[in-house]
């Protein structure tokens, strides 16, 4: 072979390997293109966002405005507010108790999952917590972890529901009473998806002193009730329940449809 072809075929490798180089670097820019947007939380620690189109604006995650844990109980509640002019769902947060130092003494974490969030509204949650025999319980540490949001129009034909007429029965053998209320819906026709009834008690101080879930799982009559053991410090006139919405579609909202997706 001449030197003449030698040249032209190390020239034409040369192209070659250039062209590949140039089409790895395509492929790995696409694959970052491609890669589920993510956003901070509290803790610095990203979490996936579900799509592009829900990618979740960071100041809306809500604000956590009042915790309560009792490892007497192994009960935690916590109230949340909106801080944002979008409609905010897929709400998640992960809840531990903690001690007096501020260190952590729930044997699992716990992830609570939120309702609906309008602006400008407040809701609530509560559960059970996992802790170890004798655990000393000082108060919860609550992290948002994820959430989207959706424009505020897409929810115009929800229904806006509130308890209402709180009302507590007189304390049976055992101390325990029940706390009721009746559901309010504005506008008064339009259809309600309620996941659960959260109960929230607060001392004079606005404390919030004991918490429960109501879950509305096979209730074909949507009201709560509550059996509550007796709470010395609750100041009932600062009693509410919350009822937290989740569609019950698979569709995402749209203008006009209401939460059941009829």
């Amino acid at each position: 072979m001449s030197g003449e072809s030698r040249l032209q075929s190390g020239h034409w490798l040369l192209i070659g390997l250039a062209v590949l180089v140039v089409a790895g670097g395509i492929t790995v820019i696409l694959r970052r293109g491609d890669a589920d947007p993510t956003v901070a939380g509290p803790s610095g620690t990203p979490s996936a966002a579900p799509s592009a189109s829900a990618t979740p604006r960071p100041d809306c995650a809500p604000q956590i405005t009042s915790t309560w844990a009792d490892g007497r109980l192994f009960s935690y509640g916590m109230v949340y507010r909106s801080k944002c002019d979008q409609v905010v769902r897929k709400l998640r947060f992960r809840v531990a108790a903690v001690n007096k130092a501020g260190d952590e003494v729930s044997t699992d974490d716990t992830i609570a999952f939120g309702g609906v969030l309008f602006p400008g509204a407040e809701l609530a949650v509560a559960g059970p917590l996992q802790l170890p025999k004798g655990a000393q319980v000082s108060g919860l540490k609550a992290q948002v972890i994820d959430y989207t949001v959706q424009p505020a129009p897409d929810f115009s034909g929800w229904a806006r529901p509130e308890v209402v007429d709180l009302a507590r029965g007189k304390p049976g053998a055992q101390g325990m009473s029940t706390v009721t209320g009746t559901v309010k819906v504005e506008p008064p026709s339009t259809p309600i998806c309620v996941s659960d009834f959260v109960l929230i008690m607060r001392d004079k101080a606005d404390k919030i002193v004991y918490a429960d879930v109501d879950p509305t799982v096979g209730q074909t009559l949507v009201k709560p009730e509550f059996q509550v053991p007796p709470v010395p410090a609750a100041d009932f006139a600062r009693t509410k329940i919350y009822a937290p919405q989740t569609p019950r579609t698979q569709k995402a909202p749209a203008a006009g449809v209401p939460c059941d997706g009829s």
